[in-house]
C-alpha cells in the first residue's frame, strides 16, 4: 500500500523521507518536482518500518466495521514493495495483499492471498476500481494508478486541513478508474493533505484527507487519515496504532511468502 501522490494517488502506505526545501526554493518548484517529492514521502511512510493499522469503515446508515492489519514496505531491486496482512476480525485474518511498484511507467503488480482458498490471485486491470476488502479504498488506490506526472499542472496555493499546500492537478494515468486527480501537498513536509478524485465525467467521487500528522524518527507520517466516498456516502478511517523497525527480509515480499502465511 502506497501514499497518495500523482503516481500513486490515494494509496496509503509507503514513501521515502527527504529534507524540506527552503520556502523561497519551494515557491519556485515545478508541478513535477512537487509531485515527485510528494510521491517519495507518501501519506504513510513505512519504508523499512512495520505498522499496526486500524481501518474503520462507516456506512451511510452509520453502521461501522473495524479491521486491523500489519503493514510494511521495502525497496527491492530499485522498486518499492509493500505488504499488508489482516489480523482482525477472524473472518479476514490471514488475508494479505502484496504490491510491487511497476517498472518504468508500467502499472504496479498487485497480488491477493486468500487463506480460505489457500491461493494467490493477481488483481487485473479491470478489477482495480473495485473496493479493497469492503472499504472505501479501491485496489487502484494501492498502486500507481494516479495522474500521469507529465500531465500535472500547478494551481494557486491553498489551505487544506489547516496546512498551507501546493495544489497539483492532472489527468489520471492509463488504466485508472479515475478521470482527474487534484492533490493538496503540505508545503512543509510534502505529505499529501487532501486528494480529490473525479470520474471521467468530472464528478467528484472520492476525497482522501490526512487528519493528523506524526513525527517518527526521520520522517513525518499521516497518523490518521480518511477516504470519503462521495457517491456512496461512506468513509473509511485509517489510524496508526503502533510503529517499529521492520524485521522483514526481501523474501517476505514475495508470493511464495504470502502462501506460507
Amino acid at each position: 500500500m502506497v501514499g497518495p501522490s500523482f503516481r500513486a494517488a490515494g494509496a496509503l502506505l509507503i514513501g521515502l523521507a527527504l529534507g524540506g526545501a527552503p520556502a523561497a526554493a519551494a515557491a519556485e518548484e515545478s508541478a513535477q518536482e512537487i509531485a515527485r517529492k510528494s510521491q517519495e514521502r507518501g501519506a504513510l511512510n513505512l519504508l523499512d518500518l512495520t505498522a499496526e493499522l486500524r481501518m474503520v469503515t462507516t456506512g451511510k446508515d452509520g453502521t461501522a466495521k473495524e479491521q486491523r492489519m500489519v503493514s510494511s514496505a521495502r525497496r527491492i531491486a530499485g522498486r518499492i514493495h509493500s505488504l499488508a496482512r489482516f489480523t482482525e476480525p477472524p473472518g479476514v485474518a490471514g488475508v494479505a495483499v502484496l504490491t510491487a511498484e511497476g517498472e518504468g511507467k508500467g502499472p504496479d503488480e498487485i497480488a491477493l492471498y486468500l487463506p480460505k482458498l489457500k491461493r494467490v490471485r493477481k488483481i487485473v486491470q479491470a478489477q482495480r476500481g473495485e473496493a479493497f476488502m469492503s472499504t472505501d479504498f479501491s485496489y487502484a488506490d494501492l498502486g500507481s494508478q494516479g495522474a500521469r506526472e507529465d500531465a500535472v499542472v500547478r494551481g494557486p496555493d491553498a489551505v487544506a486541513e489547516g496546512r498551507k499546500c501546493f495544489v497539483l492537478k492532472g489527468a489520471a494515468g492509463e488504466g485508472s478508474p479515475y478521470g482527474e486527480v487534484t492533490l493538496f501537498v503540505d508545503q512543509e513536509t510534502y505529505v499529501p493533505m487532501r486528494v480529490e478524485y473525479r470520474d471521467r465525467e468530472g464528478q467528484l467521487v472520492k476525497v482522501f484527507r490526512t487528519l493528523k500528522l506524526k513525527r517518527f524518527q526521520d520522517r513525518t507520517l499521516a497518523a490518521e487519515a480518511v477516504m470519503e466516498n462521495q457517491a456512496q456516502g461512506s468513509k473509511t478511517t485509517l489510524s496508526v496504532l503502533r510503529l517499529e523497525a521492520s524485521k522483514l527480509s526481501d523474501e517476505d515480499f514475495t508470493e511464495r511468502a504470502l502462501e506460507r502465511g
